[in-house]
């Protein structure tokens, strides 16, 4: 398993786009057992790719964004930089689930040819068998809640589609508004 929070490094020039991935990091280490745990400068592009190849979970907090027009180039963006599509098609076995808190990183796009493009496209078509992933921008208030609640189920032995959709009718039957307006998460795959 691995769990990526990206933080770009003090001495950089951007600050981290989502302050909130490494709080939801720590929140999820103690439910994933002997997982590889990239957090601030050492959630790098290679270091990411390289613990996610193979991984039989890989979960990613990071500021996410999708590219219409070009949705290869659709981002993660971590410590030193994007990490693309492109990025994961050189994984030799990609992860067997993926869950991916960041925003707009579950949408794909036709493109000429009827080819369809993005993280969720690109990892199901490499041999991901789940990927939860949201489809819309996601406040990071309810999100890290939300995730803790999904691997506290997935560690149960829930399947990830009956542990999401139980994450988030917790979260709506609690009264968060907030949550049950905006966070829409999907599960894609078996």
């Amino acid at each position: 398993m691995l769990l990526a929070g990206p933080a770009r490094p003090a001495g950089a020039r951007r600050r981290p786009r989502l302050p909130a991935a490494p709080t939801e990091i720590t929140a999820i280490s103690p439910l994933a057992r002997g997982a590889s745990v990239l957090v601030g400068p050492a959630a790098t592009v290679d270091a990411v790719a390289s613990a996610m190849d193979g991984a039989p979970l890989a979960h990613v907090a990071a500021h996410g964004s999708f590219r219409a027009d070009n949705p290869l180039f659709s981002a993660l963006e971590l410590a030193d930089g994007p990490l693309t599509v492109y990025d994961l098609e050189r994984l030799r076995t990609p992860p067997a689930r993926v869950v991916l808190s960041a925003c707009d990183s579950g949408l794909s796009a036709v493109r000429p040819g009827d080819e369809l493009m993005g993280f969720t496209a690109a990892l199901l078509g490499l041999g991901t068998r789940t990927l939860i992933a949201p489809v819309v921008p996601v406040p990071a208030e309810v999100t890290t809640p939300l995730m803790v609640d999904l691997h506290r189920r997935l560690g149960e032995g829930q399947p990830p589609a009956v542990a999401l959709a139980g994450a988030r009718a917790a979260h709506v039957d609690a009264g968060d508004a907030e949550f049950a307006a905006g966070v829409g998460f999907l599960c894609f795959g078996a």
